[in-house]
């Protein structure tokens, strides 16, 4: 069976959009580690509760340090939550610039999953665009090449 190798400048498209890819998965994990590092905390209240197969996802309103009154739904991600009810209390944490945006429970380690998911994801761009943009080597000469 007669196989054919993808061409190398294919290979080359390639591995230069997924370097790409994998260079903003990376700075977006960043990013939002970076922002969520500067985040309020504020007490919520949880206003609804919905199980969907293995995920819970809760309704909570709160009071940011301005002021405002948000009311915010997201997936429950740490352990001690998951058994929250209506009217039960909850940290969250926000952020300032946009307090409905991004909220998140207190002690949700999903950030950092996304940034470790981005540098090896890098890592692998990094390796594959070594390999297909290096130099091929020339040929080893033949030992016994001019030998009856």
């Amino acid at each position: 069976m007669n196989r054919r190798r993808p061409s190398r400048t294919f290979l080359r498209v390639f591995s230069a959009f997924y370097l790409v890819f994998a260079m903003t998965l990376t700075g977006l994990g960043i990013w939002s580690i970076v922002v969520h590092r500067r985040a309020a905390e504020a007490s919520a209240v949880v206003r609804e509760v919905e199980h969907r197969g293995a995920r819970t996802f809760v309704t909570v309103q709160f009071t940011t340090s301005r002021g405002e009154t948000c009311d915010v739904r997201f997936p429950v991600a740490v352990k001690a939550n998951r058994a929250v009810t209506t009217g039960d209390r909850i940290r969250v944490a926000y952020a300032e610039s946009d307090p409905s945006f991004g909220v998140q429970e207190i002690g949700n380690r999903s950030r950092w999953f996304i940034a470790l998911i981005g540098v090896a994801l890098l890592a692998v761009a990094a390796i594959l665009a070594y390999v297909v943009w290096r130099r091929p080597r020339p040929p080893l000469p033949l030992r016994y090449a001019g030998m009856p």
